[in-house]
């Protein structure tokens, strides 16, 4: 009968277990308890037995889902089964909670991101990231907040005064997939909103109808911060997007091209308001992080 027993050989020394750490709080702001999941290549089993553990360091993506703000609820799971595989592929990956427009307006959402990027960065040894390769990834309002991470480094008012003062929120690459990057221009394509009403989520994180509140609205808008040398970022929007128009992208990628940025657009051809998680999309984005936190 032994014969019969068919045999596989483990290999040692290669790291494959996907470990999930969720709930980590981050911050804490006036009682609100911010928290992120980690997704990271660890044995459970390691800390278990006392084992060392795999102790290499990856670039960090942090992801950013969307929630108009908070006009829905944000969800820091919803995204997790599609960021799985970049883990496999030599990351760790952190979904990140921020506040919504309900609970502070802006830039309180702004310098949650900023906060937690430096969270991240003082932890870096506890989650095997290597600090100096960050990237982050959001969608509708998450990307509108990736693209404002990577525009307002520097800027005092957006940093705030929060844990870990001493790292910085600097990082190395930016995915946006159909962030808002001019509010006040929003209502003048086709959308199922009317982006200008007191009710609209662009209205409700700046604390008001935005056509009413100008300046506020400017101050929370991506295309007002446009200078060179920002880190390179890749926007990806569908051009039957009825929330968020393509055209918000396309702006904003001329005026960065034309500042001398490092910028890529992809207009997806049929494309709506959701994420690209077919294939060919995703190896967009895989691409672009291979090559601007890997290759460099």
């Amino acid at each position: 009968m032994e014969n019969e027993v068919k045999e596989l050989k483990w290999e040692p020394n290669v790291n494959t277990y996907v470990q999930l750490i969720p709930n980590i709080e981050f911050s804490n702001v006036e009682g609100t308890s911010l928290k992120l999941n980690v997704l990271v290549y660890r044995d459970p089993m390691d800390a278990l037995f006392g084992r060392e553990g795999n102790k290499e360091t990856y670039p960090l993506i942090i992801y950013l889902q969307g929630s108009g703000w908070g006009w829905t609820e944000q969800n820091i799971y919803a995204f997790i089964p599609q960021l799985d595989d970049f883990v496999k592929q030599g990351y760790v990956v952190a979904s990140v909670q921020y506040r919504g427009s309900g609970e502070a307006l802006f830039p309180g959402q702004l310098q949650d991101v900023k906060a937690a990027v430096r969270f991240l960065k003082a932890n870096a040894s506890k989650y095997n990231i290597n600090p100096e390769k960050i990237g982050v990834w959001g969608d509708s309002s998450g990307g509108h907040l990736s693209l404002l991470l990577a525009l307002t480094e520097g800027i005092e008012e957006f940093t705030g005064d929060r844990e870990h003062l001493e790292e910085s929120s600097r990082v190395q690459a930016i995915v946006d997939w159909f962030g808002p990057t001019d509010l006040l221009s929003m209502s003048q394509y086709p959308s199922r909103f009317d982006h200008d009403s007191p009710h609209s989520p662009e209205s409700k994180l700046v604390g008001g109808a935005i056509q009413e509140n100008k300046d506020k609205a400017r101050k929370a808008s991506p295309s007002q911060y446009v200078h060179p040398d920002t880190p390179p970022i890749l926007m990806m929007h569908g051009d039957q997007d009825d929330v968020v128009p393509y055209e918000q992208s396309l702006e904003f990628f001329k005026t960065m091209k034309q500042a001398g940025n490092d910028i890529t657009l992809y207009k997806i051809t049929g494309g709506g308001h959701f994420g690209f998680t077919q294939p060919h999309t995703l190896e967009v984005v895989k691409s672009f992080f291979q090559s601007h936190l890997k290759e460099c």
